[in-house]
Formats: C-alpha cells, structure tokens, sequence
C-alpha cells in the first residue's frame, strides 16, 4: 500500500538530508535502489553499533534492516576492498557480506536505480555490475557466496572520456567533475546525484538473482595495490521466461582482477592518459547498458514490498513485525545486539 502523503514526505525529507554527499567523507555504501519508484532499502555497514541498553558499543555488523533486500557486510568505516583481497571471498560483495531473505520483484526490461549515500567527485574510475542467478529453495536468501557465478552486464563504457577545450570546468568549479578535460563514469554518476541505472537483462529465466553493484576508485592507484574496490550486493527476483533465451557466463568474483592490470594499476591524473582498459570479465553481447544520456535522478514513490522465494519458482509477499523506514534502520529495541 503506498505511503500516506505525510509518511512519504518523511520519506523523502529523511532521503535529501541522506543523501547530500558529505565533502569530507570519503567513502560510501548502497543507500536503496528504486524500481518503478518503489523504494527497497540498501544497508549501512557503518559502526560502533550501540546497544540501547547499557553503555558497551561492538565491532560487529550493524544489524540489517528487517526488509532490506540489500546484503549486509562488515565495512565499518564505509571502506574497501584492497587489490592484496581479489581472490578472497571479501571481493565478492564486500568484507565478510551476508544475504538477506528479501527479494525486490523487478521484470526484464525494468530500470534498477541504484542510489549511493554519496561519492567524492575526486574518486574517479569504472562502475560495473553483474548477476549471478540463486538455485536454492529460498533462492538468494543466505546463499553460499563463494557458489555465484557471474555475468557482466554493465561496464559502464566509455569510462573515460576527452573532453575538447576543457569543456567541464564548470562542473569542476562547481564541484562535479574530477578532473578538468575529462570526464570518468563516477563524475557522470555525481551528476545524477550519486545514483546509477541499471537495466534489467531481457530474456533471463524467472527466479531469484544477486546483482553485484562496484566502483572501483583509481585516484590512489599510481601506485600499484592503491585502486579501492566498493561491491555492494541485493537480491533480486526477477520474472522472466521460465527456461530464459539468453546464456549466462560463469565468472567467479575472485578471479575478476589482478592488482597489475592496467585498469587497475593506473595514473588517472596523469596528463598523457587519454584511454582507460575496463577491468574484469567481458560484458554480455545480450546486455543492454543504460547510456550517460539516460543517467539521471529518479523519485521515488512509495515503499516497495519485497519477496520471500519459497521451491526456488514461488514467492510470498515479506512481512515483519515493524514498519520499515527510510534510513535503514529497524526499531532498535527489537534488533540491538546483546552482549
């Protein structure tokens, strides 16, 4: 049921004040995605998680939001993934990451928009995404991440581009772009107000998907192990056909990269950069990427009602014992940690 008219200005005034990029912060998480306008709320990793009820703080995770369809991870200072961690489990969809039981329904052909808390303008580099379909019961739901293999379908391309006459030094002085001449896929995903869209692939089969969603920042990456890596991950549940008419590849996350590729070993602010080598796997010939002309900002709506996956072919609506809200945090006294 969509929100009352006070309820989604709640929504929406808690979201500006989100979603405004602190200059000083220099990273970053997966603050919701939006589908159709329906808003499923992503999962802010940051510590120490308190407990209301005495005065101790702990290292661990901050407890998911009960309806978030996104994957919590154990990132507390918003960080990354450094290139020394490309073959461990920590790539895959971040530092310690866990699934979730909500799925958010989309459809083939559906624009995903994927909302970051917020990204420095000077953190320049790829975005890229993937999928890898879930075959359990309970299709993603605390699936074994190391078991996901993996299809790219969006890497952002051109990543980098050469801009005559130095044409976005506005954006420069005006605090969007990160370096003057060129524009990189982040200064485009600045501009639309931290967020990206992604579509939905057509032609996959029906059932239960994780898309992995990552930036990979190069402005310390003149000096080789120096490129920082954000994967964040959510479910899916997508209805497609029930065999699908595309094939999927077969990555495994932690072969994606190595620390000595030139798109990940690379000077960005050096003069004579005039091109830039997409790391990790090839894109899907089938994927249809959302072009830099599309990237725009989307408002959202109402609150979408997730999925829970049950025989791996059904769902049910997701129901909790609390109402969700807008910042990714559940009524404390029901979901603190105890020590």
């Amino acid at each position: 049921m969509p929100p009352s008219t006070s309820s989604l200005l709640s929504i929406l005034l808690t979201l500006s004040s989100t979603l405004i990029p602190d200059p000083v912060f220099a990273h970053s998480h997966l603050s919701h995605i939006v589908v159709n306008g329906a808003l499923y709320h992503g999962y802010d990793p940051r510590s120490p998680v308190k407990n209301p009820d005495s005065n101790k703080t702990y290292n661990n995770p901050r407890p998911n939001h009960p309806g978030s369809v996104a994957w919590s991870y154990a990132a507390f200072d918003d960080g990354f993934v450094a290139p020394e961690n490309y073959s461990h489990p920590d790539i895959i969809c971040h530092i310690g990451a866990t699934s979730p039981k909500a799925h958010a329904p989309v459809r083939p052909g559906d624009l995903i928009h994927i909302q970051w808390n917020g990204w420095p303008v000077g953190h320049v580099g790829p975005i890229l995404t993937y999928i890898a379909p879930c075959k359990s019961q309970s299709g993603c739901a605390g699936v074994d991440k190391t078991t996901l293999r993996w299809t790219k379908i969006d890497e952002s391309r051109p990543v980098l581009e050469i801009l005559p006459n130095n044409e976005n030094r506005w954006d420069v002085e005006h605090g969007r772009a990160g370096i003057v001449g060129k524009r990189w896929a982040t200064d485009v995903m600045v501009a639309a107000n931290n967020s990206w869209q992604v579509e939905v692939p057509r032609g996959l089969a029906r059932g239960a998907y994780v898309m992995r969603h990552e930036i990979i920042a190069l402005h310390f990456a003149a000096k080789r192990g120096g490129a920082q890596n954000y994967p964040v991950c959510f479910n899916l549940w997508i209805e497609g056909e029930k065999e699908g008419s595309v094939t999927l590849d077969g990555y495994d996350a932690r072969e994606f990269y190595r620390d000595d590729h030139i798109g990940v070993w690379v000077n960005v602010t050096a003069p004579a950069l005039a091109s830039y080598i997409i790391p990790g796997p090839t894109i899907a010939s089938w994927a249809m990427p959302v072009p830099y002309a599309q990237q725009t900002s989307m408002l959202l709506r109402s609150e979408g009602t997730p999925v829970v996956v049950t025989r791996s072919t059904e769902t049910v609506l997701w129901t909790a014992e609390v109402t969700p809200t807008p910042t990714g945090q559940a009524v404390r006294h029901r979901y603190h940690l105890r020590g």
